[in-house]
């Protein structure tokens, strides 16, 4: 049993914040430590946390465990040396989740990019069907009322697994969903070999466990091409491969099912006018969501996949789907202004950026333009994706750049805004300084009825996007 007060390091971060809410429910005292404060901390402190914003101030007496983030690092040294004189527990905060759904059936949902919105989907599904699961997701959705955690008292526990740190390998979940592999996090992995590695080890193909993998991502096609001949499975392992047609006769696909054709599910499924058709046991079905974008109907799938090998009918959850809540900061309409529609989205590595450009030129090709606020997220993300960064906004019919986010990080000599430019369409390019009321001007020069204003990064550009609905410029 966990007991409290419990100290967490970093709280107002989305995966801290969202373990504090449950050790809230859980009836745990909690404090916490933040240098800034946020709606998130705000929260917090409503539900009876005490905050502080100076690691100095901090009691440590009496604490039972202390749970920090990887945001927590060199710079809190001494807090840490506090810590560890007093023989307080030390947890990582993946190691204190994991504490937190022992007691449960744990389902993972891991991948370069859909985290969010997969594991939203299945909890959604999960609680709509009466199963009352323990949740934490890395956002903010209406399904837990701006907790982002929540413990619930049935058989399963769902959550995100963040491969950002190498943290996620540290549990084998009973049931682990796989959305796509790309490059990120590299100032981590340094290589895409040890990336790949780490998400071919997240799969387990060696322990017992539900495994869901949506194959026609190249990445986890590399992978798996990649691995095949060297793949033991575990008698308890089972695999569900979310696949196209054209990909039955693919080398890798045939080793598995000629070998362990018992052990695998296969679901083949093909896309046409924004609805996901697949077949299932001989029935045909089709699934639509509210939000556009293949990328949803996709991540939709791997979570109603997920709801099969629980027991919960395809009909069921596409019906459940058909009513998907979002994620905030996921395509997410702020409002209008003088006809614009002003849209905030958290995308900031490549394929994220080109899918959410991408799903909203479509849907509005008939009304009008799309104005695209980007904000650039961290120095080394940029330095290492710069080119593929600059192609993916190609597809902005105006373009305006912020300077870099930096989440933190020291700023990289020659690394800014500007290092886009020789990449980009300068006739349809603007360079913002950063300043509200400036920018704002520079933006509404070009913003015509029936337009869309794209807000998109993952840092603080959204307030462009409310200042600019507020009237405040």
């Amino acid at each position: 049993m966990i007991k409290g007060p419990i100290l967490f390091l970093g709280i107002g971060g989305s995966g801290m914040s969202s373990l504090a809410h449950m050790a809230l429910d859980l009836q745990i005292q909690v404090l916490g430590y933040d240098q800034k404060n946020s709606d998130t901390t705000d929260y917090l402190k409503e539900r009876g946390v005490i905050l502080y914003h100076s690691i100095g101030e901090i009691p440590l007496n009496g604490i039972q465990m202390v749970v920090y983030s990887s945001a927590i690092n060199d710079k809190h040294k001494e807090v840490f040396h506090r810590i560890k004189e007093q023989n307080i527990p030390l947890k990582h905060r993946s190691e204190f989740m994991h504490l937190l759904v022992s007691n449960q059936k744990s389902i993972s949902v891991a991948g370069s990019h859909g985290k969010t919105s997969t594991t939203t989907m299945v909890s959604q599904i999960l609680t709509e069907m009466g199963l009352n699961p323990t949740i934490m997701i890395g956002g903010d959705t209406s399904l837990l009322q701006k907790r982002g955690g929540k413990i619930g008292t049935g058989e399963y526990a769902v959550y995100e697994s963040d491969e950002s740190d190498g943290t996620f390998l540290k549990h084998k979940a009973n049931f682990r969903l796989l959305t796509n592999i790309d490059n990120d996090h590299l100032d981590y992995y340094h290589t895409r070999e040890k990336l790949e590695q780490a998400f071919l080890t997240y799969m387990g193909f060696d322990v017992p466990g539900e495994v869901v993998l949506f194959a026609r991502d190249p990445g986890i096609t590399s992978v798996l091409e990649s691995n095949y001949k060297t793949v033991v499975f575990d008698k308890g392992f089972r695999l569900s491969l979310l696949v196209t047609k054209e990909q039955t006769y693919e080398k890798w696909f045939q080793y598995f099912v000629s070998n362990y054709q018992s052990q695998i599910t296969v679901i083949e499924y093909e896309i046409s006018s924004d609805c996901l058709y697949f077949v299932f046991k001989n029935e045909k079905y089709s699934l639509t969501l509210p939000f556009p974008g293949i990328h949803y109907l996709t991540n939709g799938l791997v979570a109603l996949t997920c709801a099969l090998k629980l027991g919960i009918t395809p009909s069921k959850s596409i019906e459940i789907l058909s009513r998907y809540i979002g994620v905030k900061r996921r395509q997410e309409i702020l409002g209008t202004w003088n006809g614009v529609t002003v849209i905030d989205d958290y995308g900031h590595h490549p394929t994220e950026i080109r899918m959410v450009i991408n799903s909203l030129k479509e849907k509005n090709k008939a009304n009008g333009k799309l104005h695209v606020v980007f904000q650039p997220h961290r120095y080394t993300r940029t330095k290492l994706l710069l080119n593929d960064l600059a192609d993916s906004l190609t597809g902005a019919d105006f373009l305006y750049l912020l300077p870099i986010y930096s989440a933190g990080e020291s700023q990289i000599e020659g690394i800014s805004s500007m290092s886009f430019l020789p990449f980009l369409d300068k006739t349809k390019t603007v360079l913002l300084p950063g300043l509200m009321e400036e920018d704002l001007m520079k933006i509404q020069s070009k913003l015509q009825k029936g337009d869309l204003l794209l807000c998109l990064g993952a840092g603080n550009v959204r307030d462009w996007g409310t200042q600019l609905l507020n009237g405040q410029h």
